[in-house]
C-alpha cells in the first residue's frame, strides 16, 4: 500500500512538474513576441488554457480533441504564410505545437495520480466500515454484529436446548426529540438509554446498538416470559424520575416501545433478518 501512494504521489509530481514547466515556456513566449505575433500567442495561450481546464475536469478525450485541433490549426496557419508570403517560421512556433499536447498529457498524469489515491482512500474507508463493530456514539455493538451474535448465540441454543429471545426497545417520538433537543442533548439521550439498559438486564444479557436513533437490541437467554419479566423493568427504569435527569436545564420524559419474540428454529432458521423484522413488527402494538 505504501508503494502504490508512492506511486501515486510520483505521478501528480511528475504531471505538475511538466505542466509548470510548460504554462512558463508558453508565458515567456508570450512575453518575449513581437507586435506582430502577439495575438497569435496569446491565443494559443488561451487555448491550452482550455485543454488543462478540460484536463482537469477529467474530460480527458475532450482536452486531447481540442489540443489537436489547436495545433493543426496552427500549423496549417504557419504553412499558410510561409508557403504563400515567404514568412519565415520562427522558432517558438514549435514550441507552440508542443506545449497544448504535452499540457494535456501533463494534466492527465497529474489527475490519474489524484484518481489512484482517490481510489485507494475510498478502499479503505469501505474496508474499515466493514470492520468496525461498535457504535461511535454508545459503545455497545452495532447492527452487524448482533446478526452474527444471533447465529451464533441461536446454534448454541438450539445444541443445549435453551430459549433464546430478541428484544428492540425504540425511542418514542424520536423525530420530535431530535428536532427539539440539541444535537448534544440529543445524543446524551441516545447514550442514557443505552447505559440505562445495559445497567438493568443481566450480565449474561448482551445489547445492541442497531442505529442512530437510539434503538436498541437484546439477545435474552431466557423465553417469553423471561423477556416481560425484562421489559417491566427496563420500563420502570426509565419511567423514573431521575432516569435522564442532567441533560436539560428541565426535566424530560423519554418514552420507549418495546417488544420481544422467542427464537424459533422452525420459523427462522439462520435467517436473522427476518427475526429481526419480525420483531420490529410487533413494536406497533406497544401504544
Amino acid at each position: 500500500m505504501t508503494n502504490r501512494h508512492s506511486f501515486g504521489y510520483l505521478l501528480q509530481d511528475i504531471g505538475l512538474v511538466i505542466l509548470l514547466f510548460c504554462l512558463f515556456a508558453g508565458a515567456m513566449v508570450v512575453s518575449y513576441s513581437e507586435k506582430s505575433t502577439m495575438l497569435e500567442a496569446v491565443i494559443m495561450l488561451l487555448g491550452t488554457f482550455f485543454v488543462i481546464l478540460f484536463s482537469g475536469f477529467k474530460l480527458f478525450s475532450l482536452s486531447l480533441v481540442l489540443a489537436g485541433i489547436e495545433v493543426t490549426f496552427y500549423t496549417a496557419y504557419r504553412l499558410y504564410l510561409f508557403l504563400s508570403y515567404d514568412i519565415e517560421i520562427p522558432f517558438y512556433s514549435y514550441i507552440w505545437i508542443l506545449i497544448p499536447l504535452i499540457s494535456a498529457a501533463a494534466m492527465y498524469l497529474f489527475v490519474s495520480g489524484t484518481n489512484r489515491l482517490e481510489l485507494e482512500n475510498d478502499m479503505l474507508r469501505r474496508q474499515v466500515d466493514e470492520l468496525v463493530v461498535l457504535n461511535p456514539l454508545t459503545k455497545l455493538y452495532n447492527l452487524r454484529s448482533l446478526y452474527n451474535d444471533l447465529n451464533v448465540l441461536a446454534a448454541y441454543a438450539e445444541r443445549n436446548q435453551m430459549s433464546l429471545s430478541l428484544m428492540i426497545i425504540m425511542l418514542k417520538y424520536e423525530a420530535e426529540l431530535k428536532s427539539v433537543l440539541s444535537r448534544q442533548n440529543y445524543e446524551l439521550v441516545i447514550q442514557r438509554l443505552a447505559e440505562l439498559v445495559v445497567d438493568t438486564v443481566r450480565v449474561e444479557d448482551k445489547t445492541y446498538s442497531i442505529d442512530n436513533k437510539g434503538s436498541l437490541a437484546v439477545i435474552l437467554t431466557c423465553g417469553k416470559e423471561g423477556s416481560e419479566i425484562a421489559m417491566r423493568r427496563i420500563r420502570n427504569r426509565i419511567s423514573e424520575r431521575d432516569a435522564f435527569s442532567g441533560i436539560t436545564d428541565k426535566a424530560i420524559k423519554i418514552e420507549v416501545k418495546m417488544a420481544s419474540l422467542e427464537y424459533e428454529k422452525e420459523i427462522y432458521e439462520n435467517n436473522m433478518i427476518l427475526f429481526k423484522q419480525r420483531v420490529e413488527n410487533e413494536l406497533q402494538y406497544d401504544v
